[in-house]
């Protein structure tokens, strides 16, 4: 405690004994960081934008389709899952060289395009002033800091319509195959139903409509001819149904072909409305809490801290360099 107390005293002492040479150097410091932050530094305005996701854009999932067991509420914010799919789409590479592109943001950051590197300059400078990051709320926030105030809110609200073009782009590329998919599977059904359709028709045409109300009706009428004698009539429809039982069981697979294909097309062309009102319609994927505006004030930097940080540092570095000189200032005086 004592040395502790000593040295503390001992460095009250050096600073007291230094106070001129350490003020000077503090004023100093004070007007040269001040001027830095003001004329070398560049100020930066900020503005953001707030979002909560959704839970679906699918309108047909929401609204068309019944009893489904996925059905979500469209009114509903969005938890972590749908915040960090949206994350996961705002910090993508498309977004950002939209953005670039849309805001011809080389020339408005001095790039020029003809050095070996200036996709990766462009890109750094983008990632240093554009900040995406989810909230402990489960919404998403966009900060833009720019030295256009105007520039600055007009890209963060840019990501509020791009990211529905994205997404809606993604999701119709998907739909568009998942339709070409059900459209090749329609055709071969068709196929299938007109060979079969074909094949119905020549039993038809062979007397073959419907099997049971035709056997039920044939054996009836020959019950009857049998109980009027009439034997010549009676061999007639026992040869019909004959006829009927031997083609019974190609004609009932058939039958149960047909329905089984156009139980099939049924569900695909539901399907395939389904993912085409998906694929031309869509909900938007976030609610807008706060949209940015340009702002008023500079957020950056923050001269204040600059100066004081400047301070802090050169204090300590001139206490220090002041603490080394005395040191060996004592040790050679006792040499």
């Amino acid at each position: 405690m004592k040395e502790e107390n000593f040295d503390f005293l001992w460095l009250l002492s050096l600073c007291k004994k230094h106070v001129r040479l350490l003020s000077l150097l503090l004023v100093f410091t004070i007007i040269i960081s001040s001027l830095i932050s003001i004329f070398c530094i560049e100020s930066k305005f900020q503005s953001s934008v707030i979002i909560y996701p959704t839970t679906t854009n699918s309108i047909s999932q929401a609204l068309l389709v019944e009893h489904n067991p996925y059905r979500k509420d469209v009114l509903e914010f969005g938890e972590e899952q749908e915040a960090e799919q949206l994350l996961q789409v705002l910090n993508s590479d498309e977004m950002r060289d939209s953005i670039i592109r849309r805001f011809d943001l080389y020339k408005h950051f001095n790039v020029n395009q003809d050095e070996e590197f200036h996709k990766t300059t462009v890109n750094t400078i983008y990632a240093n002033l554009i900040n995406i990051k989810k909230t402990k709320f489960n919404s998403i926030e966009i900060i833009v800091l720019d030295r256009d105030p105007v520039m600055a809110s007009n890209i963060a609200n840019e990501y509020l319509t791009l990211m529905d073009v994205v997404i809606s782009r993604i999701r119709k590329k998907r739909a568009q195959q998942a339709l070409t998919i059900l459209e090749t599977r329609k055709q071969i059904l068709y196929k299938q139903r007109n060979l079969i359709q074909d094949s119905i028709q020549d039993y038809r045409l062979n007397g073959i409509i419907s099997i049971t109300p035709q056997v039920e009706r044939l054996t009836e009428q020959y019950a009857i001819a049998l109980a009027a004698n009439n034997l010549s009539g009676a061999r007639r429809i026992k040869d019909e149904l004959s006829h009927i039982g031997e083609n019974a069981g190609a004609h009932d697979m058939l039958l149960r072909k047909s329905y089984a294909i156009e139980n099939e097309l049924s569900k695909i062309e539901f399907e395939a409305d389904r993912v085409l009102i998906d694929a031309n319609y869509s909900l938007e994927n976030k609610f807008i809490i706060n949209r940015a505006y340009p702002a008023d004030k500079k957020s950056y930097p923050v001269r204040w801290l600059v100066v004081f940080s400047s301070l802090i540092s050169v204090f300590v570095f001139s206490l220090i360099s002041i603490s080394i000189s005395e040191y060996f200032s004592v040790n050679n005086d006792k040499k």
